[in-house]
């Protein structure tokens, strides 16, 4: 099977051809069509007098690869991968840069939509300040400030513009003296990066403590997780306070994902506290670990349906004890039914006494023995002639 040869290029300045992979790619088809859009100079040639802090060095550049030109964005590349001037090359931070344009949001851009692009930033920029509080000197300053590309070395407290952990610049104000010794100073620092204002050091050591006391931390990979974490959710605040809702909502994201890997949630902490048993395994090792476990109440209820047995009598017994002149209605109730009680007793027995007097009179006519009749020779006679009578008629 035959492979295609790759197509190769060809660089005006080294005179040297190359692959693809050696030229920067540009929008600009109308100048750039006839080269498959690859420029006519190389990635080396046209980034060796590239200087990162200098925009008028690297702005030809983009201009020609035509992609609009987004300080903020240079920043937080230059603040992430040019902390050392020494191991940054022309094609560190432009190569990247380059490719952060490709994204979704910036694709679509183009050399002529910088002023646009930036419009739209200045105004965000000068609409979060102003919430904050700032006088419109300082918020021109900050807008022309945060065009600057940040220094090559770290900014020492309390000096220059403080570009914090979100690469935008944010005004100087009237640093707060929070009482921090030298050696708090410096602990801080190694703590957790010398990029933070002191007052930062503060939130972030704060955070970290309470979620010390919250939750059951004892390895070294928890606590790595632990201070991402605090970092995460001081950069989250600070988004929100500038009104970037969208960066906001990325850092919370990445802040609940932290959270859940670290088994810093509510029902997770509880179950390392040993609150809960969810298997039979977990009861054994238990048993094994502390031995016989006894009973540890027997008098709450143990399940949803004693619960509401209980809730059921406490409600009746509220009812009965609370209700407003109750207790004399039963009274009045349970007279009246003794009342009742005594009358029908009463109607009971008359009925039976003429009961038994009736009866007695029945079986006194019934049973008695007959009086004894004398008959006289009238009688007699009348029987005879009774007799007679029948005779003949049979």
């Amino acid at each position: 099977m035959a492979f295609e040869e790759e197509k190769q290029y060809y660089c005006d300045k080294c005179h040297r051809t190359m692959s693809s992979d050696n030229f920067y790619k540009s929008n600009n088809l109308e100048k750039y069509g006839d080269n498959d859009g690859y420029l006519h100079v190389c990635k080396k040639c046209l980034t060796m007098h590239v200087d990162n802090w200098n925009p008028d060095s690297f702005k030809p550049i983009l201009m020609d690869i035509d992609v609009p030109w987004i300080p903020d964005e240079w920043n937080l590349l230059l603040q992430k991968y040019g902390k050392n001037r020494s191991n940054v090359t022309g094609t560190t931070i432009l190569g990247r840069y380059l490719s952060k344009m490709k994204l979704k949001q910036y694709k679509d851009f183009r050399w002529k939509d910088t002023d646009f692009i930036q419009e739209i930033s200045d105004t965000k920029m000068r609409e979060s300040l102003k919430r904050q509080g700032f006088d419109a000197a300082e918020i021109e300053e900050a807008i022309r400030q945060n065009r600057i590309p940040v220094p090559a070395e770290p900014i020492p407290d309390g000096d220059g513009e403080d570009m914090g952990t979100t690469g935008v610049f944010r005004p100087m104000r009237e640093e707060v003296d929070l009482g921090l010794t030298d050696e708090d100073k410096a602990y801080l620092r190694l703590k957790w990066g010398s990029t933070y204002t002191q007052e930062e050091w503060v939130k972030l050591e704060t955070q970290y403590n309470e979620m010390m006391n919250s939750y059951d931390i004892q390895t070294a990979g928890h606590k790595d997780t632990l201070k991402m974490i605090c970092k995460t959710y001081l950069k989250a605040n600070q988004l929100i306070d500038i009104g970037d809702i969208e960066g906001y909502q990325k850092a919370m994201k990445v802040y609940n994902d932290l959270m859940h890997a670290g088994n810093f949630t509510a029902v997770q902490n509880k179950t390392d506290n040993g609150e809960y048993i969810d298997s039979i395994s977990e009861l054994v090792a238990i048993c094994e670990k502390d031995g016989f476990i006894p009973r540890y109440y027997v008098e709450e209820p143990k399940d949803r349906i004693d619960r509401v047995l209980q809730d059921l009598q406490g409600y009746t017994r509220s009812l009965i004890m609370e209700e407003t002149n109750l207790g004399n209605m039963i009274e009045g109730a349970l007279k009246q039914i003794e009342v009742d009680n005594e009358k029908a007793a009463r109607i009971n027995t008359d009925d039976g006494e003429d009961d038994d007097e009736a009866q007695r009179l029945l079986e006194e006519s019934l049973f008695a023995e007959p009086e004894e009749i004398e008959l006289d020779d009238e009688d007699f006679e009348d029987f005879k002639s009774w007799e007679n009578s029948q005779d003949e008629e049979e």
